[in-house]
């Protein structure tokens, strides 16, 4: 009895030890459900159900469904199929300005949308670079130039994603490859392509969701309600109509439309499981040959085209005298500093929840009953990608306007929405790596009792480069958010670009150029001290 009475006691001693090292974890996870909740829950007070049927037999809104299922299907794969080989490039090849171009992946997959669409103006307009250098002119206003902003931004996110599943090949395999001699191709069939189909899949879901639910990129770029997509139709029906049954409803459909195609990919996906094996990747030389070396010149050949013009682009206004007396106005740096006032909490929340996702996703990891949750609770945080911002952002202005807050709590609403809409970004930076010292230092952990801060105290040298990272994306996407805050924005709250919106509005043009300069300056400083000072020499090494 005695024994059986110590063996209870120890059995609740564990229990309350465990919820106790969890609750931070498990208040994050849950404030975000709520505050999710809340929102949603506000905008469905306002709707009218009955009403709904209506809007369900109308048949421009399923031409809107169409074209923002097929944009985004093409998007996505035209993104994944430059990825790949420019992946196994950049694995395979050292050659100079290669940590160089890997920082410029990092930044153009989450450079301010404004910012990248003058650039890729610049180069493909009807006044453009490509028309007066070639005579090409291509037609940027439509489909096409939806596609280009898209794999713009999507490739070097691929890219960086592949990258993290050539990260978990080990050692050995590559050292066998070389000692039997294999040629890049079959190295890739028998080693690569193993790890990286069970990458393929989040990364096609990641990029199909963000190229849905584009709104600034067919904004600007659509050319007309033949090419709008859901996101540009719930803006107009909360800007313009302020109809919140139909934003509601759209929102709902967004939301079930997006669901659906990730349930449907992950059903058929390969498990992703981490390797257990050796904590540095060395690599080996492979046999190389005439036509390896021709498919790698041609990947990263379009991978600079791709990419490089459109900033060069956007540097272009230096030179102009009107950056000068650009960088003399008061308003501009008023708006840096709002710009950063809402960036820098943004993204110490957005890392903050990612955090939380993944100690609750890792300690279900080593659970047996629980070994299925990790994966759901990491697609939990990214199914934000499929609620719109702006939908986000009315339901909690509608919830705290209920409590008596008003336009006072709009600062807090963007710092939360741009907090939130960078967290996926932040999980695929973290997840991967929190995985991996799960699976390797488990045993190690139990045995030695190590629980908690004294976790996080050995793991900070090996799970630093990818903090880093993450702060560096939930930044920038913060730094370069323009949807909520023009939502919300007032004459004291008008971040950089808002005011470069506005200017463009008023046909200021130069000096909307020269304001891009300084947004997308600050992006590459904010960027280059997180992986400086938060990253360490690790971070670089590895970039």
């Amino acid at each position: 009895m005695v024994k059986c009475h110590d063996s209870i006691i120890d059995v609740k001693l564990f229990f309350f030890r465990t919820v106790k090292g969890l609750l931070p974890a498990l208040l994050g996870v849950g404030f975000f459900l709520l505050m999710g909740a809340a929102s949603l829950a506000a905008l469905l007070r306002y709707s009218e159900l009955h009403s709904w049927l209506g809007y369900m037999q109308q048949p421009y809104l399923w031409r809107v469904v169409r074209f923002s299922l097929w944009q985004a299907l093409l998007s996505s794969g035209i993104s994944l199929l430059i990825a790949i080989p420019v992946a196994s490039c950049l694995i395979h090849r050292q050659f100079y300005g290669r940590s160089a171009l890997l920082q410029l992946f990092s930044v153009s997959m989450v450079v301010p949308t404004i910012v990248a669409i003058l650039g890729l103006v610049v180069v493909y307009g009807r006044t453009g670079w490509l028309n007066q250098l070639f005579g090409v002119q291509i037609p940027l206003y439509g489909l096409v130039g939806i596609l280009l902003a898209h794999v713009f931004f999507n490739m070097p996110l691929a890219v960086r994603l592949l990258l993290q599943g050539y990260d978990l090949i080990p050692s050995g395999q590559w050292r066998q490859a070389s000692q039997l001699g294999f040629s890049r191709w079959a190295a890739f069939r028998w080693i690569e392509w193993h790890y990286m189909k069970k990458v393929l899949p989040g990364a096609f879901v990641l990029i199909f969701m963000l190229c849905f639910s584009s709104f600034a990129v067919v904004l600007s770029l659509g050319g007309g309600p033949k090419y709008s997509t859901l996101e540009v139709a719930i803006y107009q029906a909360l800007r313009f109509d302020f109809d919140l049954n139909k934003a509601s409803f759209l929102a709902l459909l967004q939301v079930s439309i997006c669901t659906l195609f990730a349930v449907i990919v992950y059903r058929i996906a390969p498990i992703n499981r981490q390797d257990v094996s050796l904590l540095a990747v060395k690599s080996y030389l492979l046999k190389d040959s005439f036509w390896a070396k021709s498919a790698d010149y041609l990947a990263l050949l379009c991978a600079f085209v791709l990419v490089i013009p459109p900033f060069l682009a956007i540097f272009d206004p230096i030179f102009s005298p009107v950056f000068f007396k650009t960088l003399q106005s008061v308003a501009l740096w008023n708006a840096v500093l709002v710009s950063l006032q809402i960036a820098i909490p943004a993204a110490l929340v957005s890392l903050l929840l990612g955090v939380c996702f993944g100690v609750l996703a890792r300690f279900c990891m080593a659970r047996q009953y629980f070994a299925f949750l990790p994966n759901k609770i990491e697609h939990l945080g990214n199914m934000i990608l499929m609620v719109p911002g702006l939908v986000i952002a009315t339901g909690l202005f509608l919830t705290l306007r209920d409590f008596g807050w008003g336009l006072q709590s709009s600062y807090w609403i963007v710092v939360w929405v741009n907090a939130v809409m960078a967290l996926p970004f932040v999980l695929r930076a973290l997840m991967p790596v929190m995985y991996q010292q799960e699976r390797r230092f488990r045993n190690v952990y139990l045995s030695l009792g190590i629980q908690s801060w004294s976790r996080w105290c050995l793991e900070w040298p090996l799970i630093r480069p990818s903090v880093a990272q993450a702060l560096g994306y939930a930044l920038l996407l913060s730094l370069g958010d323009m949807g909520v805050i023009a939502l919300f924005g007032s004459q004291g709250l008008v971040s950089l670009p808002l005011y470069l919106f506005q200017l463009i509005g008023s046909y200021r043009l130069e000096e909307g150029a020269c304001v891009a300069v300084v947004l997308i300056s600050l992006c590459l400083i904010l960027f280059y001290c997180s992986s400086r000072f938060i990253g360490g020499v690790t971070a670089r090494v590895k970039n």
